[in-house]
């Protein structure tokens, strides 16, 4: 992390006398934003900006930085993954009255991708909650502040319960259940001794709050996790299912979870057929529709595919009606709300899902720490410039940026700002 006396003077030399950058220089300034350090704490929680620190407001926690906010990126950072997570929270439950404390917090293993990124699906309603990291071990302090101060109100479909925990003791251990018991909080664990039983377990207790197993389901790999980390935010937004499959088998449990829905499956592939073999393709056609989402050979591409594509049909619900199927973001006119996350970096990507769920809603676009990625740089040019049609309507861009610099780069940041401003930064 960059020290403080690394920084740019503010007296800049293309600026005006308290060193703003002018109109005449915004290209200067949208470069120089990528050598300007951003938050050092809970960067970007904070609500407001001042030259008078004590007059600063927003979460206790928060360290805010000028340079952490432009006008169409918001980073949100910390010092360590878990207060990263904390700051999500934060951004998105004030918990400044009743009305804006999460229902629960969902606790996800901080080291097992395949065994957390099933956790996003409990972020959807009835539950409306955020995600947070534990050690299997041990609470950290980081993640036992933030549910001290979230406060969450607990589910009432569900007994009132106030912490989720993702996996069996394997993942989180039971003197974390027992830290947070001794905190006050009503626990449920969802178990699952491997990673397909934890998505399938998920899978079953959300369907058990709704009373129905919802017939659209997203299949990952094992064999390429990553692809389905951005993808998964759509599950925080609209709550369907989340199953895992190996690269060239069905497991038992993700089976057993595709059988139970009434009627059959509309299935969604996260990867191509180096992830996801055409006879595990072929296989799962025996319980319902199949589709390869297209462009699923990285994450990176696979976001930008899936941020533009919309799948309407027919839907088998409950066993007395039927709707529409509705799947996938399907944006391509400005005026949207993205999260920028690095999917190398999951343990930022998981808890910045909860953006989608409320807020802006909005889809996960992958990127590199130090480069936006081609298929999503295209995505976005093609799509969110300002056109004689709506020349306007790009003001209401806006992009989070999950991460500390050493996550996503202030020159990424830069480009997105430039991209969804509708200007060119470089």
């Amino acid at each position: 992390m960059t020290e403080q006396n690394d920084r740019p003077s503010r007296e800049h030399s293309n600026g005006d006398q308290n060193g703003a950058p002018s109109e005449g220089s915004r290209r200067t300034f949208l470069r120089d934003l990528a050598v300007i350090p951003a938050a050092a704490g809970l960067g970007g929680v904070a609500l407001a900006q001042t030259n008078d620190t004590d007059q600063r407001t927003g979460p206790e926690t928060a360290e805010y930085d000028e340079w952490t906010t432009t006008t169409m990126t918001t980073r949100l950072a910390g010092e360590t993954i878990y207060e990263t997570a904390a700051a999500y929270s934060q951004s998105v439950y004030t918990a400044i009255n009743e009305h804006t404390r999460p229902g629960a917090f969902i606790l996800v293993n901080d080291s097992v991708l395949e065994a957390a990124l099933p956790g996003v699906g409990i972020i959807h309603h009835p539950i409306d909650g955020a995600v947070l990291l534990t050690r299997r071990n041990e609470l950290p302090r980081a993640t036992r502040n933030e549910i001290q101060r979230g406060h969450p109100e607990g589910v009432g479909l569900d007994e009132n319960v106030q912490v989720y925990l993702v996996g069996s003791d394997r993942y989180i251990s039971d003197g974390v259940r027992q830290e947070l018991e001794a905190m006050g909080m009503d626990v449920r664990r969802i178990p699952g001794e491997n990673p397909v039983r934890v998505a399938a377990n998920v899978d079953q207790y959300v369907s058990s709050m709704h009373g129905n197993h919802e017939d659209e389901v997203l299949i990952g790999s094992l064999d390429a996790p990553q692809r389905a980390v951005p993808v998964q935010s759509w599950n925080a937004h609209a709550g369907d299912g989340f199953l895992w499959v190996e690269g060239d088998s069905i497991p038992e449990a993700t089976a057993e979870q595709l059988d139970a829905r009434y009627d059959y499956a509309y299935m969604y592939l996260l990867g191509d057929e180096d992830a996801i073999s055409p006879e595990v393709a072929r296989d799962l056609g025996a319980y319902g529709h199949v589709t390869r989402v297209p462009d699923a050979g990285n994450p990176y591409s696979l976001s930008a595919a899936w941020a533009g594509y919309k799948d309407i049909g027919r839907n088998q619900g409950w066993w007395f009606g039927e709707w529409a199927r509705s799947i996938g973001w399907g944006l391509a006119d400005p005026g949207h709300n993205f999260i920028f996350a690095n999917p190398t970096d999951w343990q930022t990507a998981i808890p910045a899902s909860v953006e989608s769920h409320r807020g802006k809603h909005g889809p996960m676009l992958a990127v590199r720490q130090d480069e936006l990625p081609t298929p999503v740089e295209n995505y976005l040019t093609k799509f969110f410039q300002p056109t004689d049609a709506a020349p306007y309507d790009s003001k209401y861009n806006h992009g989070w940026i999950a991460g500390p610099p050493d996550t996503i780069s202030r020159d990424v940041q830069a480009q997105v700002h430039g991209i969804l401003e509708g200007s060119d930064p470089s």
